[in-house]
């Protein structure tokens, strides 16, 4: 089978049904290997991973322990399979099959880069085109790397990396941004591929907070580049923080 040396890992907290279609639409378009984090999402859920059996490998935290944790319990999971690279994906539907094959296309043609899934910003809501443009700025900043959509969740992973990535710091979505901060200090090649720009209910399902993981973000952001902090940074993050709460 064309992907049988990736694997996809799909993340859930609280999903619904959309998770169960995404997972039978990768299966048909050819994806053999799919790993599924059922994030402590409770009893009230058990029903969809349930549905599940014989379609997908799911991992299950007791309690949420958020995004980054369970994206490295997936990657941890998956290193079984020497050689396998891995597909992220959301559960809640703004991720397409097509996109997922797209991204696994790239990282087949080129296995030892990191693959980002990158949107287009004229397309997103208001607010969460100004997080993103802000943080692409700032990364781009302390880093050097500039990069158009760091907040992607749909990524290509090499399986070169996916021991490294397994052991970065960060518990929820401060931990993506963190695999990035890595791939420029490795260097690892980073590739962005066009993806759709999907927003259900102007983005309702997510579990992303804009202030609490917002903050996560930037500060280990400026904890992993401190060196290059400036106040014209601090300036630009607190007119970020401000346009959020009003």
């Amino acid at each position: 089978m064309k992907y049988d040396q990736i694997a996809v890992l799909i993340p859930a907290y609280k999903p619904d049904e959309r998770l169960i279609t995404l997972v039978d639409e990768l299966r048909a378009a050819g994806f053999t290997r799919i790993v599924v984090i059922d994030d402590g999402g409770g009893q009230a859920y058990r029903h969809i991973f349930d549905a599940l059996d014989g379609k997908a490998d799911v991992l299950v935290h007791e309690v949420n322990r958020g995004k980054g944790v369970g994206l490295k319990t997936g990657l941890e999971y998956i290193r079984k399979w020497p050689g396998v690279g891995v597909v992220t994906a959301d559960c809640d539907g703004q991720h397409t099959p097509a996109d997922c094959r797209k991204i696994a296309d790239a990282l087949l043609a080129e296995p030892d880069a990191l693959i980002l899934g990158s949107r287009d910003k004229r397309q997103m809501p208001p607010r969460s085109k100004a997080g993103n443009t802000l943080t692409c700025g700032v990364f781009a900043l302390l880093t050097g790397l500039r990069i158009s959509d760091t907040q992607t969740g749909l990524r290509g992973l090499p399986a070169c990396a996916l021991e490294r990535f397994s052991r970065l710091d960060g518990d929820r979505y401060e931990y993506e941004i963190n695999m990035l901060i890595d791939a420029s200090r490795i260097p690892l090649p980073v590739r962005e591929v066009t993806i759709e720009t999907i927003y259900i209910d102007n983005n309702s399902s997510s579990h992303f907070h804009a202030i609490r993981d917002g903050l996560r973000i930037y500060a280990l952001m400026f904890r992993q580049a401190g060196k290059f902090l400036c106040s014209a940074v601090l300036c630009t993050l607190l007119e970020y923080l401000l346009y959020v709460v009003l």
